[in-house]
C-alpha cells in the first residue's frame, strides 16, 4: 500500500549502491546526494569499505532500520533483501529498479509475486520492479537524469514506463514543464498507476498540491479505481492528462 514512507522517508538504504555513477546503484547515490536528500542516507556493497564518501554496510542485515529501500542488485539477490528489511529493520518502502522480473519469463513472474507476498505482510508499498525510481519535493531516487526542481505549480507525473518518462522530461523541461513528484511503477507488481493516484486523491489539498496530473499508462490493473479518483481529483479542480 502507498504510503508516506515513500514520499516523505527520514532514511534511505541503496542496496546495490556502488561508486561508479555510470551504474544505477551510483546513479542513485548520487541523485540523492547533489539533491539535497536530507534524512540518513546508508549504502550497501559487501566490496566496498566506503561509497561516494558514505561509509558502507556489506549486508542488508548490518543496518539499522530504514523506512526507504532502493533495490539495485540482481533479481535473485532481492527477495533475501526484502525479507531481511521488512521483518527485521521495520522498512514499509520499497523501490526495486532492478530487472529480470515478470517483464521476462514465469520465474521472474513468481519470484515478483513473492516479494510482493513478503511486503503485502508487512504492510509496506513497493515500487517496481524494472522502473527508474521515485522523485518527490524530499528525494530523488532515480538512477536517471534529468532531475528536474520539484515545485507544487508543476504536474504530478505518474508513468507505467521509466523510458516515456525520461523523454516527456527531457522533451518537456526545455518547453518549461514542471513537475511536483514524478513516479515510474515499473511492472506495477504491487503499485499501479491508479494506486499513486488514488494517494494523491486521498491526500490533496488545496492551493498545496499540484492540480495537474500528467499520466503515462502502458496497463491499469484496477480501472474502476482509476476512474473514481480521477473524477474525485477533477471535482476538486485537478487536470488529468
Amino acid at each position: 500500500m502507498v504510503n508516506e514512507k515513500l514520499f516523505r522517508p527520514e532514511s534511505i538504504a541503496v542496496i546495490g549502491a556502488s561508486n561508479n555513477t555510470m551504474k544505477p546503484g551510483g546513479k542513485i547515490v548520487k541523485n540523492l546526494t547533489e539533491h539535497s536528500f536530507g534524512g540518513s542516507l546508508y549504502v550497501v556493497n559487501p566490496k566496498e569499505q566506503e561509497i561516494q564518501g558514505i561509509p558502507a554496510f556489506s549486508d542488508v542485515k548490518e543496518l539499522p532500520e530504514v523506512d526507504l529501500a532502493i533495490l539495485a542488485i540482481p533479481a535473485p539477490f532481492c527477495l533475501p533483501a526484502v525479507e531481511v528489511l521488512a521483518s527485521r529493520k521495520n522498512t514499509k518502502a520499497f523501490i526495486i529498479i532492478s530487472a529480470g522480473f515478470g517483464e521476462t519469463n514465469e520465474e521472474g513472474k513468481q519470484l515478483e509475486e513473492k516479494i510482493v507476498e513478503v511486503i503485502d505482510r508487512h504492510n509496506g508499498c513497493l515500487i517496481g520492479p524494472n522502473c527508474i525510481g521515485v522523485m518527490t519535493p524530499h528525494h530523488a531516487s532515480v538512477f536517471t537524469t534529468p532531475v528536474p526542481p520539484l515545485t507544487p505549480h508543476g504536474c504530478d507525473f505518474i508513468s507505467g514506463s521509466g523510458a516515456t518518462a525520461v523523454f516527456i522530461m527531457e522533451s518537456g523541461i526545455p518547453k518549461g514543464l514542471q513537475f511536483a513528484n514524478v513516479f515510474s511503477v515499473g511492472n506495477s507488481a504491487q503499485t499501479g498507476v491508479e494506486d499513486i493516484l488514488a494517494y494523491l486523491d486521498v491526500k490533496y489539498e488545496p492551493g498545496v498540491s499540484s492540480r495537474v496530473k500528467l499520466l503515462y499508462i502502458e496497463n491499469i490493473d484496477n480501472p474502476d479505481k482509476l476512474l473514481f479518483h480521477a473524477t474525485s481529483l477533477i471535482r476538486k479542480g485537478c487536470k488529468i492528462a
